[in-house]
């Protein structure tokens, strides 16, 4: 029998790898300059973290996580999001008592067993941020505006900000009877899915692509037009905020998240790149998150995205992002003892910060040599042959222009490593 992955579960390798470490890396020093810190949680967790707080309703509890039971037949979930298990380690280790808001930022593999589509797998990677312990609606700007920031650092400029507002435990529950009334009213059009989610968690109906369900919630009551007072000037101090910050976005009433932890302020991203499930990330504040686990309550905004969609809009993009990783130099030995000198640097060099790529074959001419390191994309080429090891000294080319020079071979990292600083 010939072994595969797991359906949903992709290898990761070669260039495609490369390009995510360049995007994993701009997002790292993006989350680092808004003063975030990494947390890392672990891949299995309990199962009520996720079905006390996602929502027994939601298609994640009711029909995507991977359990397992242990040895000591304790339930067990596979993580299938980013937030419950951050907020079961801060109440844990009892992050929340530190001075001040706190922001955490992750980037962990996530699992739900749903069908395997492009850009929705089984196993997908996912990178969010968690702001907690600051209830003001600036924080909710903040998160959004960190959100914006890192897709266009990564290379992303065709996209949209959709912004909304889901109350919260003073005027959802007289909106959802509202709803409610109204979707029985249509009870017969509806998809059998929203018929069931109809009593558990109506406002999801809205996420619905059920052409039929779309046509009845164009004309359905919108939480936006009743919100509470306190949830109104929330709204309206988050949209002032990204004006301020500058941040381009558009009211969408319809937005209300997946889960059902979130209050207030609900956004997503999405891309046109990505076809009908055009949703980059998204997140919201979650103020009564922290409640759920029974030892605290305070306040939360975070947000989340996935890499595997991220990556899929770069590419449909043409990102500069994308370009695969290429070195500075590339190293042309002619001749064993050559050989054996420029593969000692080749180390030296990688190990000062030079990317230094090092042809293993001894017996390719200077011409087979100058195509390969020019196949590479190096910037220079460092040739050393028998004639320049009785003069001490290599031949340097710079391959974008053609020019050459000699220098003494002793000087090779510093010469490399002066030009390589002076590059754009």
């Amino acid at each position: 029998m010939e072994l595969k992955s797991v359906r949903g579960m992709d290898d990761l390798f070669g260039e495609e790898l490369l390009r995510w470490r360049r995007v994993e890396e701009i997002v790292r020093n993006v989350f680092s300059h808004f003063g975030f810190a990494e947390i890392r949680t672990p891949a299995l967790e309990k199962i009520e973290v996720f079905s006390r707080t996602v929502g027994d309703a939601t298609d994640i509890v009711e029909k995507q996580m991977y359990t397992l039971t242990d040895i000591s037949k304790e339930q067990l979930v596979l993580r299938p999001e980013g937030t419950a298990s951050f907020m079961r380690a801060v109440i844990e280790h009892q992050l929340h008592q530190l001075a001040g808001p706190q922001r955490f930022f992750y980037y962990l593999p996530m699992f739900r067993h749903e069908r395997p589509q492009k850009g929705r797998l089984r196993q997908f990677h996912q990178f969010g941020a968690e702001l907690i312990q600051d209830p003001s609606p600036e924080a909710d700007a903040e998160m959004i505006s960190l959100v914006d920031t890192l897709f266009r650092k990564v290379g992303l400029r065709e996209f949209r900000v959709r912004l909304n507002s889901v109350g919260c435990g003073t005027c959802r529950p007289a909106y959802r009877e509202l709803l409610v009334k109204y979707l029985k009213g249509h009870i017969d059009q509806l998809c059998e899915q929203c018929k069931l989610r109809l009593e558990r968690a109506p406002l999801r109906v809205f996420d619905c692509k059920n052409e039929s369900c779309k046509n009845i919630t164009a004309a359905a009551p919108l939480i936006a037009d009743n919100l509470c007072a306190a949830c109104s000037g929330h709204h309206r101090r988050v949209q002032g905020s990204l004006h301020a910050l500058r941040v381009p976005y558009e009211n969408d009433p319809t937005i209300v998240r997946g889960l059902d932890y979130y209050t207030r302020s609900a956004f997503e991203f999405t891309s046109s790149a990505l076809g009908s499930q055009d949703a980059l990330g998204g997140g919201g504040r979650y103020d009564g998150l922290s409640a759920q686990f029974g030892k605290a309550n305070f306040p939360g905004v975070g947000f989340a995205a996935g890499m595997e969609r991220v990556m899929i809009a770069l590419a449909a993009a043409g990102s500069s992002a994308m370009h695969e990783s290429k070195p500075s130099a590339f190293l042309a030995p002619l001749g064993e003892k050559a050989f054996e000198l420029l593969y000692k640097m080749s180390f030296e060099l990688k190990r000062a910060g030079v990317f230094a790529d090092l042809s293993y074959d001894r017996e390719k001419g200077l011409k087979n040599l100058l195509k390969a390191a020019d196949k590479r994309g190096a910037a220079w080429a460092v040739v050393v042959g028998d004639d320049e090891l009785a003069k001490g000294k290599a031949l340097i080319k710079e391959m974008k222009t053609g020019t050459q020079e000699e220098i003494p071979i002793s000087e090779i990292p510093t010469y490399l490593q002066t030009r390589i600083n002076r590059a754009p």
